[in-house]
């Protein structure tokens, strides 16, 4: 019994270490040799995570502590405001994603043979680097035109920013546009895509501030996020019929961006798309649009219409906020939430029809809508929110829903406009400054069940006279 008993300890001491060191060996082994940092992959290689030193021209080492260099990991060699040349040893099999993204004194780079994947430009950023080499018969890599691509799955990588200001015609066959293959390329003028062509990653075009008119090809089915962020000088995208998503952030600072015609086919819109397109003057969501997202369509200053479609349900925080042109807004039946700050500062807009199916206005939605005059509420709002129409000064009346419960802080102050106004029953708490700096509020009906109100609920408010004694209600 002793001895099947020590056997059985021994058996579960030694299935305790193998848990241990299997669990140990899972985590990956960093070592530090010189001013690199590097991780040991599951190959026993080594690969660069990082580079502390301080050299113009520098030439990887093939290998560390003698352990073989094959990888350059992500971000590895960023910023570093040094590196004027590079060569990369041969053994080196991959670049990981921006691997010398923002190296503003690189000039020259040499990829090795033995490279067979590069990731996510690794040069984006790179704006003094023209110089890309590769040997011609290289098996995975090749350059045309100072322009990096993948042979591997047809993807072009790199476009030099310094090259000529102009067109530029990417070549037939090519089947991806790298994310940031072109960042920040100002000189780019006008491009030309093949129909070859099915996938632009995200930033592809970011700040490519000359670029002024694109064509999407047929096969394209996805803007990526950020992918003509900043491209100031487009003022024309015509979007193919299978385009189903836009990205967040897509043509957000397009400032000269006129006109865009979206077709049935999107379903989708990033946050943030089409933020600050100051020169959009109308857009027409398509069928399928049932969301609008945060911040959407913010700071369009000439945006003076807007065609939305019957489904959508959803308009996002800010999704309007600044749009200065926008006159009038017709909101479909089928919208249940309006997110905070949606229309916040629309102050051009009069009118504006929410559903009675609307079950959520949120904090600022309305605020400093100066022109807006009229607002019939929804049956469904049990809270005016924070701030709702503060600064709403055209706004002469409002009827407020029979069962709301709340008025939040700030919610009408600086309406002021507003001469008189009746509180539903059912409405219990009153926030401060809720009516603060309506100068031409007269009259006001207050509920008999009121329990709660703010000290500076009406405050300045000359013309309103003959409250009762709130004191009792007032929160210390």
């Amino acid at each position: 019994m002793k001895k099947r008993t020590a056997g059985l300890l021994a058996c579960l001491c030694a299935l305790l270490l193998a848990l241990t060191f299997s669990s140990a060996s899972a985590e990956p082994s960093t070592f530090t040799s010189g001013y690199y940092n590097c991780a040991l992959q599951n190959d026993g290689t080594a690969m660069i995570t990082g580079y502390t030193g301080e050299e113009a021209v520098l030439v990887l080492p093939a290998e560390l502590e003698g352990v073989p260099v094959t990888a350059i990991g992500p971000s590895a060699f960023q910023a570093n405001l040094e590196l004027i040349e590079l060569v990369i040893p041969e053994g080196v099999v991959s670049l990981g994603d921006y691997a010398f993204q923002r190296c503003p004194n690189l000039t020259g780079v040499s990829l090795p043979a033995t490279m067979e994947e590069v990731g996510l430009n690794p040069f984006a950023g790179c704006e003094a680097l023209l110089d890309v080499d590769v040997a011609d018969d290289h098996p995975y890599l090749e350059v045309r035109d100072s322009v990096l691509f993948s042979k591997a799955d047809h993807r072009l990588i790199y476009y030099p920013r310094l090259l000529e200001k102009g067109p530029y015609d990417i070549p037939f066959g090519t089947r991806i546009i790298g994310a940031s293959a072109f960042y920040q390329c100002d000189n780019l003028t006008d491009i030309t895509i093949p129909d070859t062509v099915t996938a632009i990653g995200r930033r592809a075009f970011y700040q490519c501030s000359s670029l002024r008119a694109i064509n999407l090809p047929p096969e394209i089915s996805t803007v990526g996020a950020d992918a003509f962020c900043g491209c100031a000088s487009l003022n024309t995208i015509t979007f193919p019929e299978k385009v189903a998503s836009i990205g967040e952030r897509a043509f957000q600072d397009c400032s000269n961006l006129e006109q865009v015609v979206l077709p049935e086919s999107i379903t989708a819109i990033g946050e943030m798309a089409f933020r600050n397109c100051s020169g959009l003057t109308s857009i027409r969501l398509p069928e399928g649009i049932s969301t609008i997202g945060k911040n959407t369509f913010t700071d369009c200053k000439n945006l003076a219409e807007v065609i939305l479609p019957e489904g959508l349900t959803y308009i996002g925080a800010g999704a309007f906020s600044e749009c200065g042109s926008l006159l009038k807004l017709d909101l479909p039946s089928t919208v249940d939430y309006i997110g905070s700050n949606a229309f916040d500062g629309c102050t051009a807009m009069e009118t504006v029809s929410v559903p009675d199916t609307c079950s959520h206005i949120g904090s600022y939605a309305f605020s400093r809508c100066s022109s807006l005059k009229t607002l019939q509420l929804p049956s469904y709002i049990y809270t005016i929110n924070a701030y709702t129409f503060q600064g709403c000064i055209s706004m002469a009346e409002i009827a407020l829903p029979e069962e709301l419960e709340e008025i939040d802080i700030w919610a009408f102050a600086g309406c002021t406009a507003l001469k008189g106004i009746t509180i539903p029953d059912p409405v219990e708490v009153i926030g401060d400054y809720a009516f603060a700096y309506c100068m031409n509020l007269e009259t006001i009906g207050l509920p008999d069940d009121l329990e709660t109100i703010g000290a500076h609920t009406f405050d300045q408010c000359p013309k309103l006279t003959g409250l009762p004694d709130l004191s009792d209600l007032i929160e210390e």
